[in-house]
């Protein structure tokens, strides 16, 4: 699992993600960009198998086991993941953290700055004002989510292709 910007099919759109989200008082980390269809299964299986077989997975894939305490919570909701790299080994989804105070924030109802606005959706927001799409607005929401916009056969933005 790759957390380098350049594995992503549009690097800059990171970098302004990150310095917008600055601007708006909330320091955020990459977590996620690329990922091995090993990877995503392990991750997949958290919190859905048992601890043994979870971390069997996890070995394969090289990602370090987990507790149980770890493994009641899902993390992902697909197997189709747009973190698989494409032909030219670049990603279509990249995932984020914010940190405050030098610490992870898991919680994505989260408002540290006190704006009655969580700050993942905050971020969100921004993501989207680049041209992402948010995981926020999935079946399952995944606020910590951006990816690229789904294109159609012909090039075209499948988001804004009238049906």
């Amino acid at each position: 699992m790759s957390r380098n910007p350049q594995r992503f099919v549009a690097p800059e759109l990171i970098e302004q993600f990150i310095a917008a989200c600055r601007v708006a008082g909330h320091e955020v980390i990459v977590t996620s960009v690329d990922r091995s269809f090993e990877e995503q299964q392990a991750l997949y299986a958290q919190g859905r198998e048992a601890l043994g077989l979870v971390n069997a997975l996890r070995r394969l894939a090289g990602l370090s086991p987990l507790t149980d305490k770890e493994n009641k919570r899902r993390v992902t909701w697909t197997l189709n993941s747009r973190h698989f790299p494409d032909r030219r080994g670049r990603s279509h989804a990249f995932d984020f953290g914010i940190v405050r105070n030098g610490a992870y924030v898991g919680d994505v109802k989260a408002d540290l700055d006190g704006d009655t606005i969580p700050d993942y959706l905050e971020c969100a927001r921004i993501g989207e004002a680049l041209g992402l799409v948010s995981g926020r607005h999935f079946r399952n929401p995944d606020y910590p989510h951006l990816e690229m916009p789904q294109q159609a056969k012909d090039g075209r933005d499948a988001d804004h292709i009238a049906g």
